[in-house]
């Protein structure tokens, strides 16, 4: 049987979408959390919608999604789709006009879906630190009973 949820390729394109609506580099573990956010948004209180559904463990879910990104970025680095820059505090990644392009011929339920979910939680986000984010999840981790280590 063929995995086909939570694969490399499926966080592949939601990094991809995320890193085309922000317009800076910015860090893995920053795509990590806007992603989470982004899939939990009723969960964690900024939005109306899981994408996901409603789920018990999606704390426990924080720290494989995060290496599974780790993973999906060095692929989309390989792939030319987007670039790595270096700012003096480690890598940052932008998307490249090829991940741009690819991201125009998104046209599911979902992809649209995610893409409005993301442009949500970039208007909480806004200029709040990947270390913010990260204490916000594991804030809220802890209050809801759930645990992400």
């Amino acid at each position: 049987m063929t995995k086909i949820f939570n694969t490399t390729f499926e966080n592949s394109l939601r990094v991809l979408i995320i890193l085309s609506l922000i317009n800076h580099p910015i860090n893995e573990d920053k795509i990590s959390a806007i992603d989470f956010i982004s899939i939990y948004n009723k969960t964690l209180g900024i939005g109306d919608e899981d994408l996901h559904g409603q789920n018990t463990f999606a704390f426990c879910e924080y720290t494989a999604r995060r290496k599974i990104i780790n993973e999906s970025i060095k692929e989309l680095v390989l792939r030319g789709l987007i670039k790595v820059e270096e700012n003096g505090k480690g890598f940052c990644y932008k998307i490249s006009p090829q991940g741009q392009s690819i991201v125009r011929n998104f046209n599911t339920k979902y992809s649209e879906s995610f893409m409005f979910s993301v442009k949500n939680t970039l208007e909480f986000v806004g200029n709040k630190s990947e270390k913010f984010l990260i204490n916000f999840i594991n804030t809220k981790a802890n209050i809801m009973g759930g645990s992400n280590e």
